[in-house]
């Protein structure tokens, strides 16, 4: 009669389990949601075309083989376009363009970025500013064939005079070409250059909050602030993609003239997750190995999950 009484409950559970009515989740389960709670999501690693200038120079690598050569020799599937790497005749031909789209398909690569010059807004007129912007919308119609997101710029704002007119020019520059990447779906975004007030970070990230357009917003470069450490702070929250310049490396595999532990610190605080893109500009080593040097160094830093 004892061993009746204490089945009683047991085959209770069992039917329940059966109908359904028992919530029963085995510890497997249990850790498995945990290490989904705790999950850190972080940056993803694109390359820059112009990281591999000189194998375009020396013609050992051809643009169209650029999406495909990327996968297969880095495993980056976040690429950007650099028509300095392009055939001469072929940097305005849309059906290139065009071409290149089907290979970065082929390759199951996502040109995320296309690479444009500088705006210039030192024009004396309203109207002269204007035409700086306007000189850029092909690159914002390369963008929409490739179906890339972003066109970047650099910043041409008037040098030697007061901060507030360097902001009202820069914006008469820049809204055109907003309103026009905003017609098409891709974004402009603004790298450091060009000019001193737009290698301060600050400035920057006064202009974009001023500015408050959908389609203009920013993009650090390391190597192209005034200030790298305090400029990327300021200009995170209005960021939407970031250039990794790197040149040399210690025996730690560290980039000598940047401190990586500082800037990705201040990345990882806004938790960042879209794309850090490579540019390796250095000599010592090759355009390969100082890609992987720098993919190297961005993985060690990048949030572990």
């Amino acid at each position: 009669m004892k061993t009746m009484i204490c089945s009683i409950p047991v085959l209770f559970a069992i039917c329940l389990f059966f109908t359904g009515m028992f919530p029963v989740k085995s510890l497997a389960d249990e850790a498995k949601h945990a290490d989904e709670a705790n999950k850190v999501e972080s940056y993803a690693i694109g390359l820059s075309m112009y990281s591999l200038r000189n194998l375009f120079k020396d013609g050992s690598l051809k643009a169209l083989d650029y999406p495909a050569f990327a996968k297969k020799t880095f495993g980056i599937t976040e690429i950007d376009i650099w028509d300095g790497g392009f055939p001469e005749d072929k940097r305005n031909n849309l059906e290139f363009y065009r071409e290149l789209k089907k290979r970065s398909d082929a390759a199951n690569t996502n040109i995320f970025l296309v690479m444009a010059g500088a705006v210039d807004a030192t024009g004396k007129t309203v109207e002269e500013r204007k035409k700086g912007g306007d000189a850029h919308k092909k690159y914002v119609d390369h963008a929409e064939i490739l179906g890339s997101k972003f066109v970047r710029v650099f910043l041409k704002a008037p040098d030697g005079g007061k901060r507030k007119v360097a902001l009202t020019n820069s914006i008469e520059a820049l809204t055109p070409l907003a309103d026009y990447a905003k017609s098409k779906g891709v974004m402009v975004v603004i790298e450091p250059g060009a000019s001193t007030w737009a290698r301060n970070g600050h400035f920057l990230a006064a202009l974009a909050r001023i500015m408050n357009h959908p389609a203009c917003k920013l993009m650090p470069d390391f190597g192209k602030l005034s200030d790298p450490y305090c400029g990327t702070v300021a200009m995170m929250p209005y960021s939407e993609s970031v250039s990794a310049k790197s040149w040399s490396f210690d025996e730690k595999g560290d980039e000598k003239s940047l401190s990586y532990f500082r800037l990705i610190r201040s990345i990882n605080d806004v938790e960042y997750k879209k794309i850090i893109s490579i540019e390796y500009e250095g000599e010592k080593l090759g355009p390969i190995e100082g890609v992987i040097a720098t993919q190297k160094l961005l993985e060690k830093h990048r949030p572990q999950n």
